[in-house]
């Protein structure tokens, strides 16, 4: 428990600390404002950002672990995952199960309970985010990234702020931030390969015949990257091969692989086609430079 509480506080520091730099960037404007904080400042606003992200993987991991626990199981708590990144703070955090599990319907809960759970939390932060976003004129010289809107963020934007104009932009502030990298996460967890959770879906729902979905996954990235230039997958990539190189492409079955899905889990399962469906982004971040004014 010590472990746990200890990586969980020390991720907390970790996304406060990201949180404030993405507070001060919020309070910049665009590069117009310039306005000097104190520490406590930077920390609180830091919060804003920290708190949402927390929040939805606690809710991801903590839906993976009362699903277990609901079929008798025993998972370890979470395990957060901080690190000095400058988006995040962290790494993400993941739950330990060491066995088998009993069969497929047992396999499909643990696995849909994560992206359910953190789901609702990144819609959440990501709608009162919006809302609190503020739309201003782009600066004439603008050096910045420009993030990938799913559907979701369109029309949750669409709804708050209405059409932008061009040379305008959403000045997103931190905890939208927070909600659209939960869309992120969420997206990414559900790519059905391997030890994902999508992998744990796909295999549950058509065992042997997830294996196409695996192949078609690694070659829809691999597109994104060559023809769309999605670079930001590369990384993703590497760790999806190394996955996939210590457990197999292809997913271990359960203790009774027969007991197919019942019509519920096979009604959450399109929904949670939906959900990835409404989190999709081709390339999440791209740099940008707008010169002489947009």
């Amino acid at each position: 428990m010590n472990r746990h509480l200890g990586l969980f506080l020390l991720t907390a520091l970790t996304t406060t600390v990201a949180g404030a730099q993405h507070y001060n960037v919020f309070l910049d404007s665009f590069g117009r404002v310039h306005i000097t904080l104190s520490w406590m400042q930077l920390a609180l606003g830091g919060l804003w950002f920290s708190v949402p992200f927390l929040g939805f993987l606690t809710a991801h991991e903590f839906g993976h672990y009362f699903a277990a626990r609901w079929h008798g199981l025993r998972p370890s708590l979470p395990y957060y995952l901080p690190a000095p990144l400058p988006l995040t703070g962290s790494l993400g955090a993941v739950i330990v199960f060491r066995g088998h599990f009993p069969n497929r319907r047992v396999l499909f809960d643990f696995a849909a309970g994560g992206p359910l759970a953190g789901f609702v939390v990144a819609a959440v932060a990501l709608t009162c985010g919006l809302i609190w976003s503020p739309v201003e004129k782009l600066p004439e010289h603008f050096v910045g990234y420009w993030m990938g809107e799913p559907l979701l963020f369109q029309w949750v934007s669409h709804a708050v702020a209405g059409p932008i104009r061009d040379g305008w932009s959403l000045n997103l502030h931190p905890t939208a931030l927070a909600g659209w990298l939960g869309l992120l996460f969420t997206m990414m967890n559900l790519v059905p390969i391997s030890q994902l959770d999508g992998g744990h879906i796909a295999y549950a729902a058509i065992r042997r015949h997830s294996r196409w979905l695996t192949l078609a996954a690694l070659a829809t990235m691999a597109f994104l990257i060559v023809w769309w230039r999605a670079y930001n997958w590369v990384p993703w990539v590497l760790v999806l091969l190394v996955i996939i190189r210590l457990v197999g492409w292809e997913h271990p079955a359960s203790l009774d692989d027969d007991l197919p899905l019942d019509p519920t889990r096979i009604a959450v399962a399109v929904l949670l086609i939906a959900i990835f469906a409404v989190c999709f982004m081709p390339v999440p971040l791209s740099p940008i430079e707008l010169i002489g004014g947009p």
